[in-house]
């Protein structure tokens, strides 16, 4: 972003820009950075304008090249970063180099700016030989990809990894959890750039009607492979809803898969915890554990992209951790009161500082 002096100095992509930043900065000419190849893409988009197509020429472009580069930064606007990020690391399987997005809150063109130390910090981690994933930095912190989430809009502490650690901080060292690091590949790199956006995401609210989603059901002009639903805490929703449970069964007649969601930002949802959630798993609603519902979305549009996968193989897999995005049932933390408390134990910190 930069001031477009044809929209009266407001801030807007501006083409050429960053090449010319990026030859200025002086830490990147410094002997312990990497060599650095910049692709400015053509025309530049507003992160809000990009879609599934755009994900896919990221993702071949990353495909192309992959053999040159140790590593890739994919510098995007913040506002959709999430999702972007997310459905890269679904669309690159087996990828064994670092694929790193950053942003920043205040663009590089001002003089306070946060883009800066997003931008070489970046540029760190994929020179790094640790990571084999798709990654988001941000502010002090490298976060899985599609365990990110945008949280603040005026802050410069703008995204979080809700129910997973970072995979590195930032202070005067760099401490990276070795032990979240997803294992090196053991197959070569294949792009999946077909994404099947045909789902409908329903934050459910006191009161809610639900013709509408009704009527999205039911209407076979819609076309509907998924309706992912926000539901209250650990996937609750209101016990006398039965109208909404039938039309949730005739989702599963459709073929549409139902998928549970949480509005909380962290925690799990767990459809068996209560009565209600008996219901909804009778209905053929499957859990989205911790996932994001960025990453949610984006897991169902890759799913659904492949066109190898049947329904009951698709929602088989929504249950299981493809690239690390989400946390399974051996992994969780048992539910409250379920094991006596034996005692306290203290286990050290296994990160590593370099």
């Amino acid at each position: 972003m930069a001031p477009d002096s044809t929209k009266d100095g407001g801030l807007a992509p501006v083409e050429g820009a960053l090449t010319e930043w990026m030859s200025n900065m002086r830490e990147l000419q410094q002997d312990e950075m990497p060599e650095i190849k910049v692709h400015e893409y053509s025309p530049l988009l507003d992160s809000s304008d990009m879609g599934p197509c755009n994900w896919a020429r990221i993702a071949v472009d990353i495909s192309k090249n992959y053999l040159y580069f140790d590593g890739f930064v994919v510098l995007t606007g913040t506002d959709t970063m999430a999702y972007t990020a997310s459905a890269l690391s679904f669309m690159l399987e087996n990828l064994g180099k670092p694929v790193i997005f950053t942003g920043s809150q205040i663009p590089l063109c001002e003089a306070y700016n946060d883009a800066r130390r997003n931008l070489i910090m970046s540029l760190i981690f994929a020179s790094r030989d640790t990571v084999n994933e798709v990654g988001v930095f941000f502010h002090d912190r490298l976060l899985r990809a599609n365990r990110s989430t945008k949280i603040n809009t005026d802050r410069l502490l703008a995204f979080d990894s809700p129910n997973m650690e970072p995979l590195a901080n930032i202070g005067i060292t760099i401490d990276e959890n070795e032990h979240l690091f997803l294992p090196q590949p053991k197959g070569r790199l294949r792009v999946h750039s077909e994404m099947d956006t045909r789902l409908m995401t329903v934050r459910l609210v006191p009161g809610f009607d639900d013709s509408v989603i009704k009527y999205a059901v039911e209407n076979p002009d819609t076309n509907m492979k998924a309706l992912v639903l926000q539901l209250y805490g650990a996937g609750n929703m209101p016990s006398n809803k039965s109208s909404f449970i039938q039309v949730l069964e005739a989702a599963r007649e459709r073929e549409i898969l139902v998928v549970a969601t949480t509005q909380c930002l962290t925690g799990s949802v767990m459809l068996g915890h209560y009565a209600v959630g008996h219901a909804l798993k009778e209905a053929g609603v499957v859990s989205a554990y911790d996932m994001t519902v960025e990453a949610t979305c984006c897991k169902l549009a890759y799913l659904f992209g492949r066109e190898d996968l049947t329904p009951y193989e698709v929602k088989r897999l929504m249950g299981v951790s493809l690239r690390g995005e989400m946390t399974m049932d051996s992994q969780s933390s048992s539910p409250p009161f379920t094991e006596k408390i034996a005692g306290m134990t203290f286990t050290q910190n296994r990160g590593r500082k370099v």
